[in-house]
């Protein structure tokens, strides 16, 4: 069998024939409706923003201060009325801070940890990975070597905690929810073009406005292009990037519009993993070698990747009334990603020398998602209820490839390593890994939000049941193995409106993984890792809603973790459990303004509490700090002499933490940090100038310690952006 898969850019050309048609057919079938009366077009604005009940924009923000959220229940909801943790990083935040990935403006989140140099994130919350979604849908990101373009988000939603009910299989760290930016009716363009240090250059165009109408039919449109050619402050690194993300919205009358979006993304680059450090004997397990932060681990003249994505969402959305609305959303995603790279393995019995070997990793999957949700808004007796029916079917298909090659000379002196001399020798044919795997998954949820006593006592009530059939097929072994579960999801939530600045809550969520291989010594596959979370909290909006915030208590469990089988040396059992236990402080401050603040602080503790080696109990979840802190503030000078500048402040504190000292768990304590960020900005007329620093003071220090690899965190580097508006 031919196991070369087409890249995305061949695919797309077949696609644009289905995507044009369906779009054309959507929004040409709609029956629109009369309007009554001629309307402005800033009227017609206004009706644009209040179509949404799902969805949320930009305009009822407070500088940082964001009070609304769909992503935790999928509907345009008041956050203060939400009984679970979610912070909203909106698109002043994103831009104050230069955040070039999602973790660079979540690392301001109470609890939230992570962050890597390879281009994943590993993004960690209240101890555990996390869900991503773009647009409250799951996508496919490919791999763990790229970054999302944060050019194209209006905002991130960082939602907390266990919870499948409207998102299905989820990981217990909760979800990050990327809303992308949408066509408006005004016109308006921005051009930013940054240079810094590193030879980092990159452009960004933003464009939106009106196309026409036609008929009853508006048109808006948005695109975002953007171009990327980057270094690094470590050895032989860079990075190259082209994307594209276009949209269109078509407004139907006063009650329908459908909004239709294609991204396209390439990378080229070479990465690096971090610098190697000693675990093999008690004596010195922890200890950083000696070697450089800007160690390089591979070989420059044989490493490299390349990531191609592409997607296509199309969403319709109806209001049939104001308490009755429908949508709709149709989500197909291809990406593509091979990486060739020469890796150091288990140490050598001398010190500086470690073996190494050569593998191509090619991974391609493609997705697609359709979705529909129903929300009426209606009393009975005494209640008021927002109630929320979907389905969900996803059709997913991924071949990962692994090819492994022996390699020359061998092994690397890590002190005074030698590059672009290595050469590939015979394939080592026992570890090849050629495997397809196909998904199909349907699931259906009911939530119901509903309140007493003038809204002053509201619940959420919320199950899902999903039924996942998925076939393993090993093109090595000639073996499929299926890997099949179905769950059924809870959530319950209730909350207290004090007074209207004030709300009390505690809720109680489920989520589950499905589980992937067969490790047992029975050749089945294992249950899916599952996961409860308990939590109570407050949010509350003082001072005319110029301080908005919240403060939360929780408890994550997650059960059937995979676990050394001591009976069966070589296999692995699901009973394993991990427990994590914490609290938080998430605030918002705009103190005039003038004056914009974002505060986050943390303290949990994430350990190992049922495992089958009984030395691992009691020991922390690796790269999860006991304390953390953050700070982000921003003064912006609107009179005097001064009047356009801004000054900005950005302090993260990570506290000591567990590293990954081997595969059989034990661990090794990794030093806390502190890192100091900079904002220097000018804007006058539709001109802006910003300098950006990263690490002010040039702290050293290392993010996460995992798999025989230390990564150290961001050096000191300055970033300048000149932007303009027309």
């Amino acid at each position: 069998m031919n196991t070369q898969s087409p890249s995305p850019g061949a695919r797309l050309l077949r696609l644009l024939g289905i995507i044009a048609g369906c779009t054309v057919a959507v929004v040409f079938g709609q029956t629109p409706s009369t309007p009554s009366a001629p309307t402005s077009s800033s009227q017609k604005q206004a009706e644009v923003v209040q179509l949404s009940a799902f969805e949320v924009n930009s305009s009822t923000d407070r500088g940082y201060i964001a009070t609304r959220a769909s992503g935790a229940t999928k509907t345009n909801t008041p956050m203060i009325e939400l009984p679970h943790s979610i912070q909203v990083l909106n698109k002043e935040f994103i831009a104050d801070t230069n955040s070039e990935t999602v973790f660079q403006a979540a690392r301001y989140v109470s609890n939230v940890v992570g962050g890597s140099q390879r281009g994943d994130d590993a993004i960690l919350v209240r101890g555990f990975a996390v869900t991503r979604l773009r647009n409250g849908q799951p996508y496919p990101a490919g791999n763990a070597f790229t970054f999302d373009e944060m050019a194209a988000f209006e905002r991130v939603e960082v939602i907390k905690g266990a919870s499948a009910v409207l998102y299905g299989t989820a990981s217990p760290g909760g979800l990050l929810n990327l809303v992308d930016k949408r066509p408006l009716a005004k016109r308006q363009s921005s051009l930013s073009l940054s240079a810094g240090s590193y030879d980092f250059r990159k452009g960004v165009l933003d464009t939106t406005g009106p196309v026409g109408k036609f008929g009853d039919v508006a048109v808006n449109y948005r695109a975002i292009a953007s171009y990327e050619d980057s270094e690094s402050w470590r050895w032989f690194v860079w990075r190259k990037r082209k994307y594209f993300n276009g949209a269109l919205e078509f407004v139907l009358g006063r009650n329908t519009n459908v909004w239709t979006r294609v991204e396209v993304q390439k990378d080229d680059l070479v990465d690096s993993y971090g610098k190697p450090y000693i675990w093999f004997s008690p004596a010195n397990a922890g200890t950083l070698l000696n070697v450089p932060d800007e160690f390089f681990r591979g070989d420059p003249g044989i490493d490299k990747k390349r990531v191609e994505r592409f997607s296509w969402e199309t969403t319709v959305q109806h209001e049939f009334n104001p308490n009755w609305s429908l949508r709709g959303s149709l989500v197909y995603g291809d990406a593509f990603g091979s990486r060739t790279e020469v890796f150091i393995s288990a140490q050598g019995p001398v010190l500086a020398n470690f073996p190494r070997f050569a593998q191509y990793i090619p991974n391609d999957q493609q997705q697609l998602i359709g979705e529909l949700n129903l929300l009426g808004k209606f009393r009975l007796g005494p209640t008021a209820h927002q109630l929320l029916a979907g389905g969900n079917i996803t059709d997913r298909e991924t071949r990962d490839r692994n090819i492994r090659y022996a390699v020359s000379p061998d092994p690397l002196n890590i002190f005074t390593p030698v590059y672009f001399n290595t050469t590939l020798g015979n394939e080592v044919t026992n570890v090849r890994r050629i495997v397809l795997t196909t998904t199909k998954w349907k699931s259906w949820f009911l939530q119901d939000q509903f309140s007493f006593w003038g809204d002053r006592l509201q619940f959420i009530v919320g199950v899902r049941k999903d039924v996942l059939k998925q076939n393993v097929q090993s093109f090595v072994t000639g073996l499929t193995l299926p890997n099949n579960d179905g769950q059924t999801s809870p959530r319950y939530g209730v909350l207290w409106r004090v007074t209207p600045q004030l709300s009390l809550y505690g809720s109680y969520n489920e989520s589950f993984t499905p589980a992937s291989g067969a490790g047992s010594v029975q050749g089945i596959p294992f249950p899916s890792p599952t996961a409860q979370q308990k939590e109570v909290g407050a949010k509350f909006e003082l001072l005319n809603g110029r301080v908005f915030g919240g403060v939360a208590v929780f408890e994550n469990i997650r059960r059937n973790q995979t676990t050394v089988d001591v009976l069966n040396p070589g296999f692995s059992v699901a009973t394993g459990e991990i427990t994590s236990q914490g609290s938080e402080l998430d605030v918002g401050i705009s103190l005039t303004e003038n004056w914009q603040v974002l505060l986050g602080v943390g303290f949990q503790k994430a350990e190992i509490t049922a495992d089958n080696v009984p030395a691992n109990l009691g020991l922390e979840q690796f790269n999860v700090p006991n304390q953390m802190a953050s700070l982000w503030t921003k003064y912006h000078f609107k009179t005097t002499a001064a009047k356009g500048l801004s000054l900005g402040l950005g302090v993260t504190y990570v506290g000591e933490r567990a590293g990954q000292r081997d595969s059989v768990v034990r661990s090794f304590p990794v030093p806390a940090y502190t890192t100091f960020n900079g904002l220097i900005s000018y804007q006058r007329g539709v001109h802006k100038f910003a300098l950006n620093v990263e690490n002010i003071f040039d702290r050293r220090y290392i993010m996460t310690a995992a798999a025989r690899l230390a990564d150290p965190g961001e050096h000191r580097s300055l970033r300048f952006t000149y932007g303009v508006q027309f």
